[in-house]
């Protein structure tokens, strides 16, 4: 494994450091100007910029801000992107990792962000090894997008919360928790909200107060809407209708479930009411 070391951002030649990995990830159509993150870190916000011990240049950088949600304050991680060449290698948790410390010194006990629900990398990155949940669907969240990765779709997005304070995210970062496989949850006989049809969405199923449920998503969607983008865009609408039928039935989706055949699931609960403890 690589060595990594987080250098916190404080100054505008730091911050300007982002933009090259901000136009590489995205485009330059949603580059966040280095004098706001300026701004913003000297206003308890968070700059973290990774770099690997072999390579001078920003292999990886973090940028979140302070905001407040319920009534309560907490972090708003906005950014986080990775060069290529340095994805699966721990830089994205040790970033997460910095950005975790900064906020528990500040007294802040939840760090969260939007994700595509879609995107099957990034769920099992911030379900499984960092253990965190969502409850809460937005459609479009964005609007029109016209970076790479977005473009073509409604930009719906996931709230994903992150207690960081709690013994599961500790276990979590240490490798001495793991979800579960697809597998397992399926000997189990847990039902699918949804699940897929070969390539295509299936029925959108009814939750009928079950104690677990499953929602699946394409292996590889960025992939799939690059070769079909139809396809893509019923992947959208379905798991949209599932989400938003077992959020609205009160359920949390808790963990990123992995199959031995590349296969993906999301594994949801019955949620708390809000201000009460995580799922789990």
């Amino acid at each position: 494994m690589p060595e990594f070391r987080i250098e916190v951002a404080h100054d505008i030649a730091a911050c300007a450091l982002t933009v090259p990995l901000q136009r590489e990830t995205w485009s330059g159509d949603v580059v966040v100007p280095p004098q706001l993150m300026l701004a913003v870190a000297h206003n308890g916000g968070f700059v973290g910029i990774g770099y690997s011990a072999e390579d001078p240049r920003p292999a990886g950088f973090v940028f979140g801000f302070l905001g407040i949600y319920d009534y309560h304050f907490r972090h708003h991680s906005h950014m986080l992107a990775v060069r290529d060449e340095y994805r699966g290698s721990g830089l994205a948790q040790a970033l997460k990792e910095a950005q975790r410390d900064h906020c528990l010194d500040q007294g802040i006990e939840v760090i969260a962000w939007t994700m595509d629900p879609l995107e099957a990398r990034n769920a099992r990155f911030n379900f499984g090894k960092l253990g965190a949940f969502t409850r809460t669907y937005h459609r479009d969240f964005y609007g029109a997008m016209p970076d790479k990765l977005n473009q073509g779709l409604p930009s719906d997005r996931i709230y994903v919360e992150w207690p960081i304070g709690h013994d599961r995210t500790y276990k979590r970062l240490r490798g001495e928790d793991s979800a579960p496989s697809l597998e397992d949850a399926e000997r189990e006989g847990i039902a699918y909200l949804l699940r897929a049809d070969r390539e295509r969405p299936g029925a959108v199923g009814q939750a009928a107060a079950a104690s677990h449920l499953l929602i699946e998503i394409p292996r590889s969607f960025q992939e799939l809407k690059a070769r079909d983008p139809k396809l893509a865009l019923a992947w959208r609408l379905s798991t949209r209708e599932a989400f938003e039928r077992g959020f609205g039935e009160g359920y949390a989706a808790v963990e990123f479930l992995r199959g031995a055949d590349g296969r993906g699931a999301y594994l949801l609960v019955p949620q708390p009411r809000r201000g009460q403890e995580e799922p789990s």
